[in-house]
């Protein structure tokens, strides 16, 4: 199901109560008109989703991909599995996550707690913007890692 990202909460508001130890995985992506980040300065939509459904396990994850690229099997881009950020405070949770995205062809990154899924989300937004906005190559921001971290790992 595709909701706008201010849906989410309301949405699972509504559902009967979530058993305890339900993981609910948030790729939204909060972004509005001039690709704007709309929880800046705020929670991020992962953490407006876990403060709805407290019982659950919510993990930040797959919200950096147009749709079409999960129903790639799998998406692969120059010979590299694409690699999925996954953010999350709960071991289990986060391990389960993991495994849909190993099985998904991909590789996860581990991204740290939920309280950096506003960070996800930011970049979304800025890639959203490249792409759609300026028709840039946002994958070519990143230069591999012994680059990226200068030249000790060379």
């Amino acid at each position: 199901m595709v909701l706008p990202f201010a849906a989410g909460a309301d949405v699972v508001r509504g559902l009967r109560a979530e058993p305890a130890g339900t993981v609910l995985v948030d790729c939204s992506n909060p972004v509005g008109p001039g690709f704007r980040l709309l929880t800046e300065g705020g929670p991020s939509a992962a953490r407006l989703l876990a403060a709805a459904a407290p019982e659950a396990h919510v993990v930040k994850a797959f919200n950096l991909c147009h749709e079409d690229v999960w129903r790639m099997r799998p998406p692969v881009f120059g010979g590299r599995p694409l690699a999925v950020p996954v953010c999350g405070d709960d071991a289990a949770a986060l391990a389960r996550v993991r495994g849909l995205v190993r099985d998904a062809g991909c590789e996860p990154v581990a991204g740290g707690g939920l309280d950096r899924a506003g960070l996800l989300e930011a970049t979304a937004a800025l890639f959203i913007g490249l792409w759609a906005g300026e028709g840039a190559d946002a994958q070519a921001i990143a230069p591999p890692l012994a680059y990226a971290t200068g030249p000790a790992r060379r």
